[in-house]
């Protein structure tokens, strides 16, 4: 059962980063950030020029989760920006909108879980 569990989290995080990341370039899904603290939209109009790059790579990310290819390496990959997701949201104090950022924490949470034994080399 726990592998089961294990597997779905990765499809589910994987579907999810690839959905994400295709609504910012066709805009299927509807989004509303609503208004956003002044240092919030400093943020978002000073990387915007990289915005498209980090959509790719979550496209990409989210293709390699569901082969399960480097599922333990792009785990840890994900883990800052998962983090960024969170502290973003946070920050914009609209709680209603902090959902996708609990779930993709979840999800990710629940992967460093269940490959913590190949991780563990890492902090011996």
């Amino acid at each position: 059962m726990n592998t089961n569990i294990f597997k779905w989290s990765r499809i589910i995080l994987g579907l999810f980063l690839i959905t994400y990341a295709l609504n910012q370039f066709f805009h299927f899904l509807p989004t509303s950030y609503g208004q956003m603290p002044e240092d919030s939209r400093h943020f978002i109009d000073a990387i915007a020029i990289y915005l498209p790059y980090l959509y790719l790579f979550e496209i990409l990310i989210g293709l390699l989760l569901i082969i399960n290819k480097w599922t333990p390496f792009l785990i840890i990959v994900l883990f800052p920006l998962t983090i960024s997701f969170l502290i973003f949201n946070l920050t914009n104090n609209d709680v209603s909108k902090f959902w996708p950022a609990i779930v993709v924490a979840f999800l990710n949470a629940v992967l460093l879980f269940g490959n913590f034994k190949k991780y563990k080399p890492l902090f011996s």
